[in-house]
């Protein structure tokens, strides 16, 4: 895992390092080991290593998602993700808008497996100093993932997931960690790290995130 994953999680498993006991706060739908249910933002940097792209190396990002179990197997999510890659007076900007369907499988008491299929678009810009835009490319998107939630205590959550995107502009393939920690039945803070990765470039970030649980 990258310095920026290992930084964010590193942070967040120290500060709750010692909540050891599970609270009996009974907010899991669906007697789910994790919350399903929930409107999350996030926000988070990152370094670009690229063979092709000189120069572009530093990157902020941001993610809007909403996330609900449709009954006891099935999840659903729609999607928002940018993107900025800054590059001398110039930067790019990619824009995901995607909806997925995931099937959840309850293989043990404090954790799920989960596999899903995502759809959806991307919209890549590169824009001048200005923020005037100077190309731009738009092309329909496919996805694939896999993942796993664990819950080690009622107020403490994991995830594990690996992500697979195609499009005609390039492909690229992610592994995320992430911690989450409810300091109340509708609202937790967390922190990720992610390594996303393709032929020609490896990007990789870490970042907070704010769930509000409905």
């Amino acid at each position: 895992m990258n310095k920026y994953s290992s930084i964010a999680l590193f942070s967040l498993g120290s500060l709750f390092a010692v909540d050891s006991e599970a609270y009996d706060w009974g907010f899991r739908s669906y007697d789910a080991p994790v919350n399903y249910n929930f409107l999350s933002v996030a926000i988070g940097g990152g370094k670009l290593n690229s063979d092709v792209l000189e120069g572009r190396d530093g990157v902020t990002v941001s993610d809007i998602n909403l996330r609900f179990l449709v009954n006891e197997y099935w999840i659903t999510n729609i999607q928002y993700k940018g993107r900025f890659t800054h590059h001398g007076d110039e930067n790019d900007r990619a824009d995901y808008v995607t909806v997925s369907g995931a099937r959840r499988f309850a293989v043990m008491d404090n954790g799920d497996l989960y596999a899903g299929v995502k759809l959806g678009g991307v919209s890549v810009k590169i824009r001048d100093s200005n923020g005037s835009t100077i190309a731009k490319e738009q092309d329909f998107l496919l996805g694939v993932f896999a993942g796993v939630n664990y819950g080690f205590t009622d107020a403490l959550e994991g995830n594990m997931v690996l992500e697979y995107l195609e499009y005609d502009l390039t492909h690229e393939s992610s592994f995320e960690l992430s911690l989450d920690y409810y300091f109340t039945t509708h609202f937790s803070l967390g922190a990720y790290g992610r390594t996303i990765w393709n032929d020609d470039s490896t990007l990789d970030q870490g970042g907070i995130v704010a769930k509000l649980r409905f």
